[in-house]
């Protein structure tokens, strides 16, 4: 700023210099010459003077003094003739003749070779009166003088200038330069004083309007910033997102809950989160072929996560460089899902291809008359009857089942007693308990509850069905109901062969059996127990089994008081 202050200070004092001399030139050259030509007037006027009165002796001194000289001359026939023959120049004779021609009445003056000439014309004579006139010296030397004071002046006014500009100017700017910077730093505020030029102030509001620009966009990123790190860890699928040198530069709170990390440390390398094998190698074959990839993986706990890798466009990263997205979704219930609806399809299969088989053969034995008697074309139509029904068991168990699961059971709720329903099942399945010598035992207490009939029955109805089947001769079964402050408590317990170890967390799967042939034997579907467990869960309830393999089995459930 300085510098160039100084650089257009004396470019101006140059143009002031240069337009002075021109001046200087043009009115100068006029005032100077008009000064020696009445000086030269005076002379003569003052020689004409002393001449008439015989005072003819000073004239020489008077002609010193104002370093002029004299001439006589005369004009015979046309040609000019000067008593200095030092003068006797062509062009000099013309100059004379030109004004004693055309202007005899006036006085005239010429100025040839830094000389100026005066020519008085007397009659038929004339005086050449001359003196030394170098105008070029006298404007040099007046010039250089005017030069010496103008740089005089001009540096005074610099000088003030200089601290007048400094101190409104240069001063100010450099204290708004060093005020600039903390625009960067959101915790410091500028500081602007109020200065004498209105540019400077228009500044310096300027700055302020940027600064308060500057933090209202600060906080809106701020807020917006919070609104995607809220939406981030609280999303249920891990996020991240890292650059091409696989360097994380995103990641939420469930992808480090993935990956079983508690990091915060961005910019380092994805291996600092997983060492996945098949994570990391699919992350290599997008980055190469810029292919999305999706597959699964297993982690922790035999969870199931769906992985979605895709590459994102240039401009999100610096000079514009790609990256890389990864989303993680944990898939464990679906995939266990399709799992069972698998299952579930096969198992219906073959459940279904047995009696179906059954009923097919018997009844192309019927058609083609291979009953033998009366009594042996009744026992190939009582097992088509049993296979019938146990179609239709299975079918209605399936249904049963496939509503609760999707809660599509249309529950028709009344106030039930526990301990009727007990006694109605026990009486209808005398015949069975007899067939055993099974005992059973009712002990629930008198429990009401607000509940849907048929659910509550089918309940009890396939625990206490089961714990006769599967129950030894001269067994019993003990039913115990009891209400305490927040549940509703039923323990089915019996003095059956038990359930083994390794199938004690598979009872309760859709058409598992823990002895199959002896299930098929006694009709059963392998679909009870899982009804069961549905039912309970239907009233938010919880099922547990304690087993001992060859000393009996309890079922304890727990189902809480509706308010």
């Amino acid at each position: 700023m300085k510098k160039f202050i100084l650089k257009m200070y004396l470019s101006i004092i140059l143009l002031i210099l240069l337009l002075s001399n021109i001046i200087l030139i043009l009115f100068n050259i006029k005032d100077l010459k008009k000064s020696e030509e009445n000086n030269i007037l005076l002379v003569v006027d003052i020689v004409e003077e002393l001449y008439n009165n015989e005072n003819e002796r000073s004239i020489p001194y008077i002609l010193e003094q104002f370093n002029i000289k004299i001439n006589n001359g005369k004009e015979v026939n046309g040609q000019i003739y000067l008593d200095n023959n030092l003068l006797n120049n062509n062009d000099i004779i013309k100059y004379i003749q030109n004004i004693l021609e055309n202007n005899k009445d006036n006085k005239e003056f010429f100025y040839y070779n830094k000389l100026l000439y005066y020519v008085k014309p007397y009659d038929e004579k004339f005086i050449l009166v001359y003196k030394d006139f170098n105008i070029n010296q006298i404007l040099i030397r007046d010039s250089l003088l005017y030069i010496f004071i103008i740089i005089v002046i001009s540096y005074i006014i610099f000088i003030g200038l200089k601290k007048y500009l400094y101190k409104n100017i240069v001063l100010p700017l450099q204290e708004i330069s060093k005020e600039i910077p903390k625009l960067k730093n959101k915790n410091q505020r500028i500081k602007l004083k109020d200065y004498k030029f209105e540019e400077i102030n228009d500044i310096c509001k300027e700055i302020r309007i940027i600064e308060d620009d500057l933090e209202n966009m600060g906080n809106m990123l701020k807020i917006e910033q919070n609104k995607i790190d809220y939406i981030l860890d609280n999303m249920t699928e891990g996020f991240v997102l890292f650059d091409k040198n696989k360097n994380v530069f995103a990641i939420n709170k469930m992808a480090k809950k993935i990956f079983n990390c508690d990091k915060n440390n961005l910019g380092e390398n994805i291996l600092y989160y997983t060492q996945n094998i098949k994570l990391l190698e699919n992350i290599e074959n997008v980055l190469v072929t810029n292919q999305k990839s999706t597959f699964d993986i297993t982690i922790e706990e035999n969870k199931t996560y769906s992985v979605h890798i895709s590459k994102i466009q240039k401009g999100i990263f610096e000079k514009g460089s790609s990256g890389i997205i990864m989303l993680i979704i944990d898939v464990t219930s679906e995939r266990e899902a399709e799992k069972l609806r698998q299952e579930f399809f096969s198992n219906v299969s073959h459940e279904l291809k047995t009696p179906i088989t059954s009923i097919q053969g018997y009844a192309e034995l019927l058609y083609n008359d291979f009953a033998t008697s009366k009594e042996q074309e009744k026992e190939f139509l009582k097992i088509i009857q049993k296979e019938s029904n146990n179609i239709t068991n299975l079918i209605n168990n399936i249904l049963t089942i496939s509503k609760l699961e999707n809660k599509e059971v249309e529950i028709n709720k009344s106030d039930i007693n526990i301990k009727t329903i007990v006694d109605e099942i026990i009486n209808s399945t005398k015949p069975m308990c007899i067939e055993q010598n099974i005992t059973v035992i009712n002990k629930c207490e008198n429990i009401t509850m607000l509940a849907d009939y048929k659910k509550i029955h089918q309940l009890f109805n396939n625990l206490i069905v089961n714990a006769i089947k599967y129950n030894k001769n001269n067994g019993y079964v003990e039913i115990n109901c009891f209400k305490d402050d927040k549940n509703i408590n039923i323990i089915i317990k019996d003095s059956g062969i038990g359930i083994p170890l390794v199938d004690r967390n598979r009872i309760f799967e859709r058409f598992y059996r823990v002895e199959k042939g002896r299930s098929k034997s006694l009709g059963g579907t392998g679909l009870g127990l899982s009804i069961v467990k549905h039912i309970v869960k239907y009233y938010n309830g919880k099922i547990k089994l304690k087993s001992t393999e060859g000393f009996g089995s309890e079922f304890i459930i727990k189902i809480p008081i509706s308010k």
